[in-house]
């Protein structure tokens, strides 16, 4: 990463932190993720401020009856900085058998985080567009 980019994606924490702004992951959130089966699944991520939600999208026949898919499990950012993002999900909080996650990433540029959940499997977070 060149030292302009980096001095960018400083400034994307930094000018929100000084100003009462929003930060640069508060927004919703296309993830796109792989499974231990290397299927890709699709999820939607809202964040405003140190919280948020995570809702996995059904894709499958099969994944309409899984009780961790189709609904909104509460997210916490527990890092944001312009050298890691870190947020964990509290799936096995809410639901008895599904189990907690965590995604460790990093800005690659505004509105995209690239990272992997806690198995190593990779993950993409592209930013909506507000409308």
């Amino acid at each position: 990463m060149s030292h302009i980019q980096s001095l960018l994606i400083t400034g994307l924490f930094l000018i929100p932190t000084l100003s009462g702004a929003e930060s640069a992951l508060d927004g919703t959130w296309d993830v796109t993720f792989s499974t231990r089966d290397t299927e890709t699944r699709q999820a939607i991520v809202v964040i405003t401020g140190a919280e948020g939600t995570w809702t996995t999208i059904a894709q499958q026949r099969k994944e309409r009856n899984d009780p961790c898919v189709g609904r909104s499990f509460p997210l916490t950012v527990a890092v944001a900085d312009q050298k890691q993002v870190v947020l964990e999900v509290a799936f096995a909080k809410v639901i008895a058998g599904c189990k907690d996650r965590t995604v460790t990433g990093q800005f690659e540029s505004a509105g995209v985080v690239v990272g992997k959940l806690e198995n190593g499997k990779p993950l993409r977070m592209l930013k909506k567009q507000a409308p």
